[in-house]
């Protein structure tokens, strides 16, 4: 078995209850219960690092110094026509 430390935490009770059933209902400790739901939520998160939506971000390159230039140009050019 792995090597195991203590931890402390402060709960909302109605919440221990319910570890302690499900922790009864899977026949471990609550201990073991808390564990377990723990290893697969931080599982789960490292899966879905992208965002919640399941999608990657595209990379584009940065324009050019020419291309910025004819994009300032034609910004001028249009405020001058207003």
């Amino acid at each position: 078995m792995t090597e195991t430390v203590s931890l402390t935490l402060k709960i909302d009770p109605v919440l221990k209850e319910t570890l302690k059933a499900l922790a009864l209902e899977n026949q471990t400790s609550v201990s073991q219960e808390v564990t377990r739901r723990l290893l697969i939520t931080l599982e789960a998160a490292e899966q879905h690092e992208v965002d919640n939506q399941d999608t990657s971000e595209e990379s584009i390159e940065q324009l050019s110094a020419a291309e910025l230039k004819q994009i300032r140009a034609l910004l001028k050019k249009g405020k001058k026509k207003k």
